[in-house]
């Protein structure tokens, strides 16, 4: 499906009395090292895994049916982009982010070491070889303000991308720069009062914009439209239709569709015991 690690616990609540403490909701967040990093989406629930895969759709006698499934060669030239597994622990941090082919065969994947509830480094690697690390600094208050790659085995950095944030702490802004610290692209988004991040634009070195997204959420939260305008101001319409969810209340099935393609993407969700 076109389309980011946090716990969060509900601790504001009225009583009267003695009573006990009411229960955590635990959430965690897909953005960063998976496909949805442009537009982060929330999973409720103490997620272990989730995975994500998408098939040609099929209609018959007025029902849209998955047929088979979006190939790794088909998906560029349709704009799908890949199916992916991602792993969490018990605190809701991102362990593992891979993606995978047709038949699951994990072709790239991103293994991540946390300490403290923070990132510390992110190892990646393409067919089972480690290629790149990602290394992270945080500022006082515990933000992720700077990315960092390095080709493996030369240590040498071939990327780097500086955050900025509002006055709520959301992410507004990603400035991309090369090893010689050149800017080389940004990212500016543009988030809801619920923290939903609604559109993006991109930048290129010389400061001229040449593409954006804008999205559309339900009440749920959850994307149902995708606006994707080019430099030439040509749009794709991207419509999600969500009809099936799991006792968690995260979506299981969607059908999306737009002028070019007719998809069906499936989740599958695994939990860590409460």
């Amino acid at each position: 499906m076109m389309k980011k690690l946090l716990v969060l616990a509900l601790v504001i609540i009225l009583v009267t009395g003695c009573t006990t403490p009411p229960p955590e909701t635990h959430q965690v967040e897909i953005s960063f090292f998976t496909p949805y990093w442009r537009f982060p989406e929330t999973l409720n629930g103490k997620v272990k895994t989730m995975t994500e895969k998408t098939y040609m759709a099929v209609e018959k006698e007025g029902v849209f049916e998955k047929d088979i499934p979006v190939t790794v060669k088909a998906r560029d030239s349709i704009g799908c982009t890949s199916d992916f597994m991602v792993t969490f622990d018990e605190e809701g941090n991102l362990l593992e982010s891979d993606n995978i082919d047709e038949n699951d065969r994990k072709f790239e994947q991103w293994k991540i070491t946390n300490e403290a509830g923070r990132w510390k480094q992110c190892d990646y690697f393409e067919e089972d070889t480690l290629k790149i690390l990602s290394r992270f600094t945080y500022d006082d208050q515990g933000k992720l303000i700077k990315i960092e790659n390095f080709r493996v085995p030369e240590d040498t950095m071939t990327f780097r991308g500086v955050m900025g944030y509002d006055e709520n702490g959301y992410l507004t802004e990603l400035q991309f720069q090369n090893y010689k610290d050149e800017n080389t692209g940004k990212y500016i988004f543009a988030v809801n009062a619920e923290g939903k991040r609604t559109s993006y634009k991109y930048f290129n070195k010389e400061g001229a914009q040449t593409f954006e997204e804008q999205f559309t959420y339900d009440e749920n939260g959850d994307m149902i439209k995708q606006l994707m305008i080019n430099k030439q101001g040509e749009i794709l319409e991207t419509d999600y239709e969500l009809d099936g969810y799991d006792a968690m209340n995260n979506w299981t099935n969607c059908l999306w569709k737009n002028d070019d393609v007719m998809l069906i993407t499936e989740r599958i969700y695994t939990y860590h015991e409460e």
